[in-house]
């Protein structure tokens, strides 16, 4: 079974009156099928008209949106404990949900949440029934929009690949499953020679001295996983580079992936601002990657 692929762009970098010129730069290569992003949910749940354009674009285009990644950061985290922004953080990912669902989406990628962790250090066993609430709240919403809501693994200690796996265990529900981030992986793996001294500064806030590390992140969430985010680094900070830029080992890696049982979607998830990257060398990278 040929498993699709939806790749990620910040359209919100770049000026409106340019997506016609994009769009056709991606259907040029023999591709149309995107990630409905997080900046564009969260422009859309402030200025609805900005869900109508890409709904529209969507139309008269041809493209499609496989996948969406639900606004996140202290606003939106699920593990938001503030009451006086918690009933709205849930109201506004619900709303994005449902953009999600109408454009197509089959997964809408979730973080736990960071910034109670990572700022007020906050333990994760104070921050768990918050999430546990929240997953709760919006699975009822998942079920309705028959989307599937999928908890991402990151690098901080709210985020790690345990804690996905202890929220995964609070819920049997074929609306959650995972979305296996194979940079953050990449950044909480051990591998010969590395060094705590290396890190990028995001890690040091998040742990402090002592990092906890996860040798084999894709076999612990194999039997969850329904979607991923693909994109490498050099093990020490989160670059989000080109397969191939980085350290990971890319046909085993990929191979695990394609056996997980839940499987239904892969994305791209590679900067292409940040590193300068072609469309051209995007479509044919992953095109290769996953022909393999």
């Amino acid at each position: 079974m040929s498993v699709p692929l939806s790749h990620y762009y910040d359209w919100m970098a770049l000026p409106e009156n340019t997506y016609t010129n994009l769009i056709n730069e991606f259907k040029d290569n023999g591709f149309s099928n995107f990630v409905l992003t997080e900046t564009t949910l969260k422009k859309a749940l402030t200025e609805p008209w900005e869900f109508t354009k890409f709904k529209r674009l969507s139309r008269v285009h041809g493209i499609t949106f496989g996948d969406a990644h639900l606004p996140f950061g202290q606003p939106y985290d699920l593990c938001c404990a503030e009451k006086g922004r918690r009933k709205w953080m849930l109201e506004d990912q619900k709303r994005a949900m449902a953009y999600a669902a109408e454009l197509g989406c089959k997964t809408c990628t979730v973080h736990m949440g960071a910034y109670e962790s990572v700022v007020y250090k906050t333990p994760n066993d104070v921050l768990r029934p918050y999430v546990v609430d929240s997953i709760g709240i919006l699975l009822e919403e998942a079920e309705q929009l028959d989307i599937i809501l999928a908890i991402e693994n990151s690098y901080e200690r709210s985020n790690t690949p345990g804690e996905v796996l202890y929220y995964m265990s609070c819920f049997d529900n074929p609306h959650l499953g995972v979305c296996y981030d194979s940079g953050h992986a990449c950044l909480m793996a051990d591998f010969p020679g590395k060094s705590r001294e290396k890190y990028f500064a995001a890690m040091d806030e998040a742990w402090g001295d002592v990092v906890e590390c996860y040798p084999d992140a894709i076999g612990d969430l194999l039997p969850h996983i329904v979607t991923c985010h693909l994109h490498d680094n050099d093990g020490y900070s989160d670059a989000h580079k080109m397969p191939g830029d980085g350290r990971i080992e890319w046909k085993e890696l990929i191979a695990k992936i394609k056996s997980a049982p839940r499987l239904l979607t892969m994305q791209s998830e590679v900067s292409m601002f940040r590193h300068g990257y072609s469309v051209r060398r995007l479509v044919e990278t992953f095109n290769k990657l996953l022909a393999d």
